[in-house]
């Protein structure tokens, strides 16, 4: 990683300013040598050595501090996608999680407050159903896009290749890329989907998996196919964000009955916690 402007500045003055005293102290040297000079000479003398001493150490702290910034950058790339992800995907990893913060914080909280003005049905019940949903959705778009990522793979690389080809990086890159390539496309087609395709999806959820068709159905089909498209462009991102229901905030309860929304991971850690709902 190439330092900044500002360090690159600073290095250059500190050096030039060290050369700059090491010639001054050159010359006091000879002076005092000569057996010229008086007690001033030996004075300055000292203070440039001393201001030499303090110029090294100074270039010292800045290698240190670009060192540990190197260290801390090239960890936090490793954890977070955002640090190096394209600003043009529409797709990328901060936009997903706004997506996932946009389904909590609006989309349920607007889905809960009409099933609750709409009937006399009890905040508890209406929280079950919600975690319900939300884990079955999740479960259901996770699995079918997994599926879809697997006959990709199937097809790519029944591609014709050599027995000496399918050893060849270079061809193993290519496969690796072209697969890639794919599943980000998969990713933009499921983008860019009408949300009736959602809701039909969302329908078959309801109805097949959580033998739900009356009661605010339209409503909580509209928050269903919400659920199922945040989550199957999570499960095509690369690397995939995944749901976890096995991630808890300290001091939480770890009945996993009671967790709302998952945390989310990527491929090296949880990027986000786990909401729970409290009876």
């Amino acid at each position: 990683m190439s330092c900044c402007f500002n360090c690159s500045d600073f290095q250059k003055r500190t050096d030039g300013n060290i050369l700059h005293l090491f010639e001054q102290v050159a010359q006091l040297k000879e002076i005092l040598g000569r057996g010229h000079g008086c007690q001033d000479c030996k004075m300055n003398k000292k203070k440039l050595e001393d201001a030499i001493r303090m110029a090294d150490q100074s270039k010292k702290d800045l290698e240190d501090f670009k060192q540990r910034m190197k260290v801390k950058i090239s960890k936090e790339i490793g954890v977070r996608g955002d640090l190096s992800e394209n600003i043009n995907d529409p797709c990328r990893e901060t936009e997903l999680l706004k997506m996932y913060e946009i389904l909590k914080n609006q989309t349920w909280e607007q889905t809960k407050e009409q099933i609750l003005n709409g009937k006399h049905i009890a905040l508890k019940h209406i929280f079950k159903l919600g975690a319900q949903i939300i884990k079955e959705t999740f479960n259901t778009s996770e699995e079918d896009m997994l599926a879809r990522i697997m006959k990709i793979k199937e097809a790519i690389m029944i591609l014709p290749t050599s027995e000496e080809s399918k050893e060849n990086k270079l061809v193993s890159q290519k496969l690796s890329d072209d697969m890639e390539t794919a599943i980000k496309n998969l990713q933009k087609r499921f983008s860019s989907c009408s949300m009736d395709l959602y809701r039909e999806l969302a329908t078959k959820i309801l109805k097949t998996k959580l033998q739900l068709h009356r009661g605010h159905f339209d409503l909580i089909r509209d928050f269903t196919a919400e659920c199922y498209k945040v989550s199957c462009l999570m499960t095509l991102h690369i690397p995939p964000l995944q749901p976890s229901w096995e991630f808890h905030t300290s001091g939480e309860s770890n009945n996993q009955d009671k967790i709302l929304f998952p945390a989310i991971v990527n491929s090296t850690a949880m990027i986000v916690n786990a909401e729970f709902y409290h009876m």
